[in-house]
């Protein structure tokens, strides 16, 4: 095999294992592998033709490629095989993605019992629900009972009960 032939297949072997890698999950072997290959082409052409076609094919190599994987990375998931491979992301709704203040507002003045500690963000328990609430001041333990004092930040602010 003459060395331009040698070169050539390397540096295919290489487009098509970093293609590989986008199908198979390799945790970075196959791109390490691609780089190998694009390394020795790039070596051989130094060694076969001289430093002008070496410095071109490095040149090439170091523009080439992440310029085709910025371009892959938008692409692909456009694609009809990145369509298969990709989930689609969810349709989010309004109950989705706004906080219910409105029904942590009515437990405003309710007693309930902490279920984890709060230090200060944890779980209590109100009329047999559990809600995420944030201690006022200080670290609450388990078991503990607590009043709702407000609404913050999507957590129900809660505050030792006072006797």
């Amino acid at each position: 095999m003459s060395d331009g032939s040698l070169i050539a297949v390397l540096f295919v072997v290489g487009a098509v294992v970093l293609f590989a890698e986008l199908l198979l999950p390799s945790f970075g072997l196959l791109t390490a592998i691609a780089i190998g290959c694009f390394v020795g082409a790039v070596v051989l052409t130094f060694q076969a033709y001289g430093q002008t076609a070496g410095l071109i094919a490095a040149v090439s190599c170091a523009v080439g490629l992440p310029v085709c994987g910025s371009i892959a990375m938008r692409v692909w998931p456009r694609t009809w095989l990145g369509k298969m491979i990709i989930p689609p992301n969810p349709v989010l709704t309004d109950k989705d993605t706004s906080i219910p203040v409105a029904e942590l507002s009515a437990l405003i003045g309710k007693t309930g019992r902490s279920m984890s500690p709060l230090r200060p963000v944890g779980i209590c328990e109100f009329d047999g629900q559990r809600i995420s609430c944030v201690a006022e001041s200080g670290l609450v333990d388990i078991g503990t009972v607590v009043e709702g004092v407000g609404v913050s930040g999507g957590n129900l602010t809660v505050a030792l009960k006072k006797v």
